[in-house]
């Protein structure tokens, strides 16, 4: 039974991902393991305003280059990290290339439109605390107890945490994505106005490209989310090759499958500090996962109710 409609998961899902990309940037480890470059991140300043001091609103870089010439830099960036001439010609005269113009539409003539309401985690049509949400995280523990065992003795991690993000993330399993991973990361390259989603698009674009080729994938098959997440825990390229876990035994990572994607999200909690029984690492390491106090609450209030 489906928890929610896919109409308000879209919705949620856009609510989501940014702070996704927040992670991604983050963890400038896993992309220089791909790209050979070194990572930094903008500084921040104050500034005074009347006669108190108050923190200025961070003028956020724009850029404003054609699309043309936004694709000769992420083209560059591709050579750059080892990316053969030959793929990269591959790559972009394959006929599946595209823009998702519903993504980040052309501005209004006018200047109008209508902006959307940001759903909260705990409004009634996300229904994260609905009896029917609560009942399916339980019988998804109940389901693989003993994995959940298994991993909680190697990560430390409790199985209420991971499912409660797997409810949040994707409503397990219901809504995964329907947007390509590549075309995902590509729109926001050229389409984005701001200059720090184009830069960690194109350092994603580079990660997944490089691990695509590593792996034989087909750069352009994997379905995710509209802002390049994928996978049941919702990973950013960079992510997964930091955190991702094969825990079937398989040889194959599939964060589409529940073995790997239970253990992918432990690893990741684990990895940034997460330690029972101390609920400020706890929180620290969910709001590592998503960048957002919100989605930090949501979380240990499903976990509560499981």
């Amino acid at each position: 039974m489906k928890i929610v409609s896919i109409a308000i998961a879209a919705l949620f899902i856009a609510t989501c991902f940014f702070n996704h990309m927040a992670i991604a940037e983050s963890k400038a480890a896993g992309e220089r393991e791909l790209t050979g470059k070194e990572i930094t991140k903008d500084k921040t300043g104050k500034r005074a305003e009347g006669k108190k001091k108050r923190r200025g609103k961070k003028q956020k870089p724009v850029i404003t280059d054609s699309i043309e010439k936004r694709e000769a830099t992420l083209k560059a960036s591709f050579l750059r990290a080892g990316i053969s001439q030959a793929d990269i010609d591959e790559i972009f005269s394959d006929e599946r290339i595209e823009l998702y113009h519903n993504i980040y539409p052309p501005p209004v003539a006018n200047g109008g439109g209508t902006k959307k309401k940001k759903l909260s985690y705990f409004d009634e049509e996300f229904g994260l605390l609905k009896p029917e949400s609560i009942e399916s995280g339980k019988k998804l523990i109940a389901a693989n107890k003993e994995l959940f065992e298994k991993i909680e003795s190697l990560y430390g991690v409790p199985a209420s945490y991971i499912v409660s993000i797997i409810r949040i993330e994707t409503a397990f399993k219901e809504h995964l994505g329907k947007y390509g991973v590549f075309n995902s990361l590509y729109t926001m390259s050229m389409l984005s106005k701001r200059a720090k989603r184009v830069q960690m698009a194109n350092r994603e674009l580079v990660v997944w490209v490089k691990m695509c080729k590593r792996k034989g994938m087909d750069p352009f098959a994997m379905k995710g989310s509209w802002a390049g997440a994928f996978g049941i825990p919702q990973f950013m390229p960079s992510s997964y090759i930091i955190f991702a876990v094969d825990n079937n035994g398989d040889g194959i990572i599939d964060l589409h499958d529940y073995p790997d994607a239970f253990a992918s999200i432990a690893n990741y909690l684990h990895r940034v500090g997460w330690k029972t029984g101390n609920e400020r690492k706890m929180r620290r390491a969910v709001y590592s996962y998503n960048h957002e106090k919100a989605y930090v609450n949501a979380v240990f209030a499903y976990a509560e109710s499981i």
